[in-house]
């Protein structure tokens, strides 16, 4: 099956569109599991040579494919790894920090998220939920009363 990986190069600009693009090449080549870690990182005592260098073949693609769909610049933040899990954590990290300061622009970009004359309410309801995801992955639990609220105003 022939896919597509062209996908713009992560720069200090494009890290959300970037993370979800990224997200979905790496679904592709088995290796999202990694990165969430829902997948062992060793095989098992009793897996076969086969089994072991399939799993360490779709490790180093992991790693391979984050680091050649990134800006030159921002390739000096994970030169010291080559764990495509450590290089996620990093780049993630660098570009969603978990302050309070963040917390609070994420908090304003969620509140500011306005219903554009035209959108499709589908869209809109997306912007919302999508600012209120961030939030929860900064660690701001969001209460459904104030989705629901932001989403009937």
């Amino acid at each position: 099956m022939e896919f597509n990986n062209q996908i713009s190069v992560l720069n200090e600009n494009n890290w959300n569109t970037w993370k979800h693009d990224m997200q979905v090449i790496l679904m592709h080549y088995g290796c999202w599991q990694f990165i969430i870690q829902t997948k062992p990182e060793q095989p098992d005592e009793e897996a076969t040579y086969k089994e072991k260098l399939d799993l360490q073949l779709r490790k180093d693609r992991c790693y391979t494919l984050i680091y050649t769909n990134i800006s030159s610049d921002l390739k000096n933040l994970i030169t010291e790894t080559t764990d495509g899990v450590a290089a996620w954590k990093i780049l993630k990290d660098h570009f969603e920090p978990v302050t309070r300061a963040r917390i609070i622009q994420l908090l304003d970009h969620f509140f500011g998220t306005r219903y554009q004359p035209g959108e499709d309410v589908g869209i809109f309801i997306s912007r919302v939920k999508t600012a209120a995801t961030r939030l929860q992955e900064a660690g701001h639990k969001l209460d459904d009363l104030y989705i629901g609220f932001q989403l009937i105003r």
